[in-house]
């Protein structure tokens, strides 16, 4: 299969390529900055026809989208935020009508504000704040395309990453776990084999891709605490953020089933040791 990873160098994106390209599928990648998986294509993506070029010239059997701006970046540069986040997947789509190209689209649970969990694919999208919804206007429900709803984890390129993980790795004294912040999501290895399966099958619509359990952050970082550093970090439990986003998958058209928490961390570990050189600042 021939994929074109878009955002390949973020924490999502550079695990998809990898993976994809480890299983012996024909991977091309955009990133801004150079990238060594695959056959690597820079440039401004915000650029009209160099987008157009990089969708329609080497007819993909699939497009993954990874690229997003987060949270705080969104407040900085709204503008930029709702061309990436809410108006190029709908771009992408436009361009692919008359194709056999498939769009996998990646959302987030942050289309939803936590103040009515558990939330099904039908679910209003209550997200409040200016990411919220810039993501929830970009989410493609098509019977031609797939939109990937969950919230990630795993490994970053950058030292300087934004993600939990990598957050947690960083950390040297007691660190706060939060009890009451409730999570439903995957790792980015996971996500990887969930979207190589969905290519196979031709799954399409939108589609949470949870486990249909939660877990709590502060459980969470106990797995990691356990995994990557032998149970040597403290982590002080914390009740005092309180935060549900609960996810719960409705559908039975796809037969990838995404494994406990324990299992996914465990196979993140496996993945960042196979990785070692991708990955030194967890190894210092």
């Amino acid at each position: 299969m021939k994929f074109l990873v878009l955002g390949a160098t973020g924490m999502a994106g550079h695990t998809i390529s990898l993976y994809l390209y480890a299983q012996g599928h024909d991977v091309t990648t955009y990133s801004r900055s150079a990238f060594s998986c695959g056959n690597n294509i820079t440039g401004d993506i915000t650029d009209t026809n160099f987008l157009k070029s990089l969708i329609l010239d080497h007819d993909y059997d699939v497009v993954v989208n990874c690229i997003g701006v987060l949270n705080d970046a969104c407040e900085t540069d709204r503008e930029k935020s709702v061309y990436l986040n809410s108006y190029l997947p709908h771009a992408i789509e436009s361009l692919l009508k008359n194709s056999n190209t498939k769009l996998i689209h990646l959302s987030t649970d942050c289309v939803f504000s936590g103040k009515a969990a558990p939330y099904h694919e039908k679910s209003l999208r209550d997200g409040e704040t200016f990411y919220d919804r810039t993501k929830g206007l970009g989410e493609i429900e098509s019977t031609q395309h797939l939109t990937f709803r969950n919230s990630i984890i795993g490994p970053d390129l950058k030292e300087d990453g934004i993600g939990l993980f990598n957050w947690f790795m960083k950390q040297q004294n007691t660190i706060r776990g939060y009890t009451g912040a409730i999570w439903t999501g995957v790792t980015t290895l996971t996500l990887a084999k969930a979207i190589e399966r969905a290519t196979l099958e031709g799954t399409t619509g939108l589609y949470h891709l949870v486990n249909n359990s939660s877990i709590s952050k502060y459980d969470l970082l106990q797995l990691f605490n356990t995994h990557f550093k032998e149970n040597k970090s403290t982590i002080q439990p914390y009740p005092l953020v309180n935060i549900d986003k609960t996810l719960v998958n409705t559908r039975k058209d796809f037969s990838f089933t995404v494994p406990s928490y324990e299992e996914m961390i465990l196979e993140t570990k496996n993945w960042i040791w196979q990785h070692k050189d991708l990955y030194p600042h967890y190894f210092k």
